[in-house]
């Protein structure tokens, strides 16, 4: 099996909307790494493939806070994320605003065109109508979330039509059952296909082969937060005796 997944795929989607070209360029390159350098955690002299190698738990850090602070997230969020003071986190908050001046007044446009419009609606028409009180970090959050919906309903259309049907649609990734390579090739193009379709053109939505599984291998989460999840799962399993008793891998 081969488990597929858009890169950054809701940041890629901010960019193309919104037509920052800052943040485009720093999609393109590496975002987080981008968000690091904010926070002085990263050099503008560093070699990406090198930083990214040799600092994944500063990269992974930065992923929930890159997409917290695309949807509204504050000050004091941001500061416990970082572990840092609140004027620090402030200060990073700021100097987002001015590297993506774009993007943010395309989100607050966006925002107040919905609450006089009392609706929104996706990249191909799916709409949300909205309330008289709604949570802005749900407007904020619905142009993203929606182009990935659609790019994965549209991916999966295109798929089952060329004869690769997917096992499985995991929220911006599709997990297949194949063994022949080229199909999962033609499965990364049609994947990027339909990434470019939904932003237009403006983005590439890069692809990766985040796992291959073979030999009956099942799919392992990176994280070591759902590893320990998973850990926690299996041994409640095997105590209440639903599972044989065995090592969980």
């Amino acid at each position: 099996m081969a488990y597929l997944d858009w890169r950054s795929q809701e940041v890629g989607v901010a960019a193309a909307q919104s037509g920052d070209e800052l943040l485009k360029l720093d999609y393109t390159r590496d975002i987080y790494h981008a968000l690091a350098k904010m926070c002085g955690l990263a050099s503008e002299t560093d070699d990406l493939t090198a930083w990214k190698k040799n600092n994944k738990p500063i990269r992974d850090r930065m992923k929930p806070l890159q997409l917290g602070i695309n949807y509204g997230m504050g000050v004091p969020s941001l500061a416990r994320g970082l572990d840092r003071h609140p004027l620090i986190a402030s200060e990073i908050i700021e100097r987002h605003k001015r590297r993506y001046p774009r993007f943010w007044q395309w989100r607050a446009e966006m925002v107040q065109a919905a609450m006089l419009d009392r609706w929104m609606e996706s990249v191909f028409g799916w709409p949300l109508h909205i309330t008289h009180s709604p949570n802005q970090r749900t407007l904020y959050n619905f142009p993203m979330q929606s182009g990935g919906a659609e790019m994965l309903r549209l991916a999966t259309v295109r798929l089952c039509e060329a004869g690769i049907v997917p096992i499985m649609l995991i929220h911006d990734g599709i997990l297949f059952e194949e063994t022949d390579p080229e199909k999962v090739e033609l499965a990364i193009e049609i994947m990027r296909g339909a990434g470019r379709d939904v932003c237009d053109g403006l983005v590439e939505i890069g692809v990766d082969i985040d796992q291959r599984l073979e030999h009956g291998a099942r799919y392992h989460d990176k994280r070591p937060m759902a590893q320990k999840m998973w850990a926690t799962i299996m041994n409640t399993l095997h105590t209440i005796g639903v599972l044989p008793r065995r090592e969980v891998a």
